[in-house]
């Protein structure tokens, strides 16, 4: 299997996999999807607020080694909401969403009850708001955090494995100076690490430090809920068939020079000129792309739709073609959906 790459601005074409007459090169693009919780797009100015109470230190810990009893164990969890809000503030400046991201580190909770959640009231977030020049306010209402360091005799290797995983669970508000409501929303996510070692104790000491591992964690929490909040951009794959077709190459150079009128022109040439099933089904699957990177999503599901139908007619068609044509369309039509939401998102 040969491998080939486009050196191109726009597209980063990786491997290519060649068929009997066939190449299908694939790229990366660049598509922008919608936060699954959106501001309102008046805030221009958001506060984030630690609003959250520290998980008692006996609390979600747990050892479990060959041989022994489960274990629970103390840890001191009282910084991880600050690096997670640290992490977070840093990464949604960095996005230029907002005019201004500011942070309060330090919880404003007065509660000393870890299992209830103590939202800010109407009356805190006018003040806070007025205060802090802000628009709106994402309060981080709690953290919660369960670990567990557990060790394994693999009998086929003799080895021992050792692993360390942690869960947390972060409950958020979103909050207006000029409504009573609050949008609330909770993301559970896992950090995990493994070690694997003929010596039992070499394992476990690969392992992270247990406190730093949390840090680490809470870290990567912070960082990953960025992209919860406002709109992020996420690399996909597209595929490009190339054949000896004449007008199909001629379109893939234009690929090169990024001049796309002038690909969908020579591939359109060859879905009218071509009696090859193949061919066509090649060829409509090209435009498709063309026109999604154009910004035509309506024509893009269109000639997507052409190229399925003629893949399926194609007797020499592999299945994972039309399978992967089949799911293109699918993402083609989510993204026609995405688009709606980014738009009221965005203020357009």
């Amino acid at each position: 299997m040969k491998t080939y790459k486009l050196k191109i601005i726009l597209l980063a074409f990786g491997s290519v996999f060649l068929t009997s007459c066939n190449k299908l090169l694939y790229t990366s693009l660049d598509v922008l999807r919608p936060a699954k919780v959106a501001f309102e797009p008046e805030a221009k100015r958001l506060l984030i607020v630690n609003n959250s109470v520290t998980q008692p230190s006996d609390y979600g810990h747990k050892t479990l080694l060959t041989n022994e009893k489960p274990k629970n164990i103390d840890v001191i969890t009282d910084s991880l909401s600050i690096f997670c809000l640290g992490a977070l503030t840093e990464d949604m400046d960095e996005k230029n969403f907002f005019s201004s991201v500011l942070l309060l580190p330090n919880s404003i909770n007065t509660s000393k009850n870890f299992t209830s959640i103590n939202k800010l009231n109407s009356e805190d977030v006018k003040k806070l708001c007025s205060s802090n020049h802000a628009d709106a306010i994402l309060s981080l209402d709690k953290i919660k955090v369960n670990d567990e360091i557990s060790e394994y005799y693999l009998n086929d290797a003799g080895s021992y494995l050792s692993t360390f995983e942690v869960k947390y669970e972060t409950s958020w508000s979103i909050h207006y100076p000029n409504k009573s409501n609050a949008t609330t929303i909770q993301f559970n996510d896992t950090v995990f690490w493994e070690a694997e070692s003929y010596f039992r104790k070499k394992g476990l000491n690969e392992l992270p430090n247990r406190k730093d591992g949390l840090i680490d964690g809470a870290l990567n929490v912070g960082q990953k809920s960025v992209n919860r909040f406002v709109p992020y951009w996420e690399k996909v794959d597209r595929y490009f068939f190339d054949s000896k077709n004449k007008l199909m190459k001629q379109g893939m150079d234009s690929v090169y020079v990024k001049n796309w009128t002038a690909a969908i022109d020579c591939w359109k040439k060859a879905l009218d000129k071509t009696k090859n099933i193949a061919t066509k089904g090649y060829a409509t699957n090209n435009i498709a792309i063309a026109y999604e990177i154009t910004g035509d999503l309506d024509k893009a599901i269109d000639y997507a739709t052409q190229s399925y139908n003629f893949m399926c007619e194609s007797p020499f068609a592999e299945f994972k073609n039309y399978m992967r044509i089949m799911e293109y369309i699918n993402e083609l039509g989510q993204r026609k959906k995405d688009n709606v939401i980014i738009k009221k998102q965005l203020g357009e």
